[in-house]
């Protein structure tokens, strides 16, 4: 009878042992994962300002105009923030003809700004339909829309939209 209660109790103590292994196991979880969401919220970031500066004609290939766009990013906010990358979806007078991804990242400042090239590439029957539209005309007007995504880590980034209209002026060259 001896031995039955020494194997209970130390068969409960070790239940016991493992019971706490388990309990400091999952507070330890819940603590890392505690702080993973309260630094994100403590981010609480105003969306960054995205405009379009300027597009160049990089190459032409037998199937494809590529481009490279270069935006201006303002970051408002008291911290630094990371860029995670950006969507985007541009037309050219009214004629989508560029949508694309880019996993850029890039840190930029408080209250400063930061640049990203963004390589853009488009059939060419989107180019003929803009060209047609084009004679004439010494501007071209753009919409560009998006987002952001913004944050640490990719896995806990805000995503931010941006819509952003504007007129390119075509620069004329003379024979």
């Amino acid at each position: 009878m001896q031995n039955a209660s020494h194997y209970f109790f130390n068969r409960g103590f070790a239940m016991t042992n493992t019971s706490n292994r388990t309990n400091w196991f999952l507070s330890l979880i819940v603590l890392h994962l505690a702080l993973a969401f309260s630094s994100c919220s403590t981010i609480n970031a105003v969306p960054p300002e995205v405009n379009l500066m300027r597009v160049d004609v990089q190459d032409v290939t037998l199937s494809h105009v590529n481009l490279l766009a270069d935006l201006r990013v303002f970051n408002p906010n008291e911290k630094v923030l990371t860029i995670q990358g950006v969507d985007y979806t541009l037309h050219l007078e009214g004629i989508k003809v560029f949508s694309g991804k880019s996993n850029l990242s890039q840190t930029i400042g408080p209250q400063e700004y930061g640049h990203l090239t963004l390589r853009l590439s488009s059939a060419y029957w989107d180019i003929v339909q803009l060209f047609n539209k084009l004679p004439n005309k010494s501007d071209v007007a753009f919409s560009m829309q998006g987002s952001i995504r913004v944050g640490g880590s990719r896995l806990f980034a805000q995503r931010f939209s941006f819509d952003k209209q504007g007129i390119i002026p075509l620069q004329k060259t003379t024979p």
